[in-house]
């Protein structure tokens, strides 16, 4: 069903704005630790691998939590819901500034986990409210930018600060943005206090009606598809800062440097992935899955050649988030159609998905790392990559069947 704005123009751009920063936000705080991870390890006294690892146990409960909360809350106010999530996000992030031990900085970070992937579905379930159907995609990549990219930007950012103040200035800065995002966003959200379950579903059996998305071929193959696109990046990019003050040999402030590019190529990725949705849909990403898997390949000979890897590392990044708006719209429009019930469930898929193939690329990253060295993640990231993108060829093949069998029969409501 079409959806058009009603709100001004202006007050849509800045509400957009404040979206992708809350994006960011989320981001920062769950990807900062990459650039840090030795810094934090000496803090508390824990072994590198086991703080490394905290990457993927955050993606992995971010994964775990986001459907059962958007689940649960389907038919809370969307307001109360956001307000309530950013609370516990920031206090976890308050609790990290005292963790002096491994268990208590785990607990503070599983904190903001939980609340990251729901917050980021609520926040795209606002976006056609906002700005309308047709903007949603353009606008919608824009935000996943904002999460994406802070993976990269905020890395060096904390590096820089963890350097320069000791890691838990890092978090400090962490803290800050999330409390300045909240205080700006709440009060300029729409404020129908609308529920995230539209209207006139609000009567269906709540958890029967949104689980029925899971059903639909197309929703399980976009799904893994996300996955494995995800965990082919991370499977190297966990390991991005080792590779450039290893094998590369950069300091730490060529290595930020490099990052910021990185940072660059990433924004690049979501705004080329809002432009590829609009113009080519689901028809583009068999060929970007390719390409990407490729640009993995390559580190394999480019990782120990020192240098050359940077051109290599831009081509991953300006490939790696390419996917964003189209699997996103993928989502909305087959929940808005055919399952109006799980249109916020449908947009915790994204996050969710996404999350789980971090978890899932982390801690192969590691294994791979431990038996195989820095150059092999590349590789075995890319057969992730050619497994999202086989299931991109057969999700084109099953939406051009369901739009053919629409068009043949339009009176059959198709699940």
């Amino acid at each position: 069903m079409p959806v058009a704005s009603s709100i001004p123009a202006t007050r849509a751009g800045l509400v957009s704005a404040l979206l992708v920063a809350l994006a960011f936000a989320l981001g920062f705080a769950e990807f900062v630790l990459i650039g840090i991870t030795p810094d934090v390890a000496e803090g508390i006294g824990a072994p590198l691998v086991a703080v490394g690892d905290l990457v993927g146990y955050y993606a992995l409960a971010c994964a775990a939590a986001t459907p059962i909360i958007s689940l649960a809350s389907a038919r809370a106010d969307r307001l109360k819901l956001t307000a309530a999530l950013l609370v516990v996000f920031n206090a976890g992030n308050l609790l990290t500034l005292f963790a002096n031990d491994y268990a208590l900085l785990v607990a503070s970070r599983l904190m903001p986990a939980v609340t990251s992937g729901t917050l980021l579905a609520v926040a795209m379930t606002y976006v056609p409210d906002i700005v309308g159907n047709t903007r949603a995609p353009r606008v919608i990549g824009l935000l996943l930018a904002g999460f994406s990219v802070s993976s990269v930007v905020g890395v060096p950012v904390g590096t820089l600060l963890a350097d320069a103040f000791g890691w838990k200035a890092a978090y400090a800065c962490v803290l800050a943005l999330g409390l300045v995002v909240s205080a700006a966003l709440l009060p300029a959200l729409p404020r129908q206090g609308a529920p995230a379950t539209p209207a006139a579903e609000r009567t269906s059996p709540a958890l029967r009606s949104q689980l029925r998305i899971l059903g639909d071929g197309r929703v399980l193959a976009n799904t893994a598809m996300i996955l494995l696109g995800a965990a082919g990046t991370y499977v190297f990019h966990t390991y991005l800062t080792p590779v450039l003050e290893g094998p590369v040999g950069l300091d730490s402030v060529g290595a930020s440097a490099v990052l910021l590019l990185v940072g660059a190529a990433c924004v690049g990725s979501n705004l080329l992935s809002g432009w590829i949705a609009e113009r080519f849909g689901l028809r583009a990403l068999p060929v970007t899955f390719a390409l990407h898997a490729v640009a993995l390949a390559l580190l394999a000979v480019t990782i120990p050649s020192g240098l050359p890897v940077i051109a290599n590392v831009l081509a991953v990044a300006l490939l790696m988030y390419v996917m964003n708006s189209t699997v996103q719209m993928l989502y909305q429009n087959v929940a808005r159609t055919d399952y109006p019930a799980a249109v916020t469930f449908s947009a915790s898929l994204h996050p969710m998905s996404f999350n789980a193939g971090i978890a899932l690329g982390s801690l192969v990253g590691g294994a791979v790392v431990s038996t195989g060295g820095l150059a092999a993640t590349g590789p075995v990231g890319a057969l992730f990559a050619l497994g999202a993108c086989a299931l991109a060829v057969a999700l084109v093949k099953m939406t051009a069947t369901t739009h053919e069998k629409r068009v043949a029969s339009p009176a059959i409501e198709i699940r």
